[in-house]
């Protein structure tokens, strides 16, 4: 069962090798994209800056999702030749493992966004609107 878990793992990490390939090119074009056409000045990255973020909370978030669900998986497959209910408490639990990471990774970046934005607000919007 060990060899076949960690075939599987470096199988999935072969993916995501190769999705991230793509996403990476797709992100780059579409973050030029977003900056010569959405952005209010040349070189500002209002909006470009948090769209790199979140590709990246992304990119990020399937690494650890799919870590995560491997590693569960496995358990649960050896749970399950003693009992069902055995192998449903494990995947359970992973999946909120799984669950409480993704969520917590993604507060701390809308976190970083806002206090950013918060803190960087005169500059965002023009004069002081400090009320």
């Amino acid at each position: 069962m060990v060899e076949i878990s960690k075939l599987i793992q470096d199988g999935a990490t072969t993916f995501l090798k190769q999705e991230y390939l793509y996403t990476s090119v797709f992100v780059a074009i579409f973050a030029v994209i977003i900056s010569l056409t959405v952005e209010p000045k040349f070189m500002t990255f209002y909006t470009t800056g948090p769209f790199l973020l979140g590709a990246v909370t992304s990119i990020i978030s399937g690494y650890i999702g799919m870590q995560i669900a491997v590693r569960a998986n496995v358990r649960t497959a050896k749970q399950a030749q003693e009992s069902l209910d055995k192998a449903f408490n494990v995947a359970f639990r992973g999946g909120i493992v799984l669950g409480f990471v993704l969520v917590g990774l993604a507060l701390l970046v809308l976190h970083l966004l806002i206090v950013l934005y918060v803190k960087n607000r005169v500059e965002f919007f023009g004069g002081d609107h400090s009320e």
